[in-house]
């Protein structure tokens, strides 16, 4: 009964986890930038990951649009800030590639951030809150691997398919040709009187 219990909580944490990240369709040789405003002290991380590990270039700016991160040319990543003034800062995703590159990204602000929050507590209430910011990041890498593997399981589906399809185109064309040549050779033969 208690696996049972355990299995349920462990399935719907996942679905929440899921449910949290955003997913992006990158056109060629484009840019997509999302918001966050924060006040100074505000914590602020994401994650993200693209299907196949496709490289794209990643970049945080602050309220003035100054570079704070960036990482060109990486199919993952992380990154953590605190941000130092108020105002509404961008995170960006760039794709160079010429094909479309599918970006799932989990973002936390300062409303999910509330580990940093309190100046005050005990050391082993610092702990626990980040041990709890570290468990959101392992629910973060979880749900980009159950996409990941979601992804991969549909490429193997099709391609089985479409092998599967050829596969029965082969012996239909196999079986056109050897019953032609049987009627090749037999009508030869008929023609010499051999037969």
């Amino acid at each position: 009964m208690m696996k049972h219990f355990a299995a349920i909580v462990f399935a719907l944490g996942t679905l929440v986890s899921y449910a949290a990240a955003y997913t992006t369709i990158m056109r060629p040789t484009t840019q997509e930038c999302y918001f966050e405003r924060l006040k100074p002290g505000n914590h602020f991380s994401i994650t993200f990951e693209t299907a196949g590990k496709l490289p794209i270039d990643f970049s945080l700016n602050d309220a003035h649009r100054n570079p704070i991160y960036s990482m060109p040319h990486t199919g993952e990543g992380s990154y953590s800030y605190t941000s130092t003034g108020e105002g509404r800062y961008s995170y960006c995703f760039r794709n160079n590639a010429p094909h479309e590159i599918v970006v799932n990204f989990n973002p936390h602000g300062p409303e999910d951030e509330v580990f940093l929050a309190s100046h005050d507590a005990t050391p082993a209430e610092n702990e626990v809150r980040k041990l709890s910011h570290n468990i959101e990041e392992v629910r973060d890498h979880f749900s980009f691997m159950l996409f990941r593997n979601e992804v991969h399981d549909q490429s193997v589906s099709d391609t089985q398919k479409r092998m599967f399809h050829w596969a029965i185109l082969q012996v239909l064309a196999l079986a056109g040709v050897c019953g032609w040549q049987i009627y090749y050779v037999r009508s030869l033969f008929k023609i010499r009187g051999v037969v």
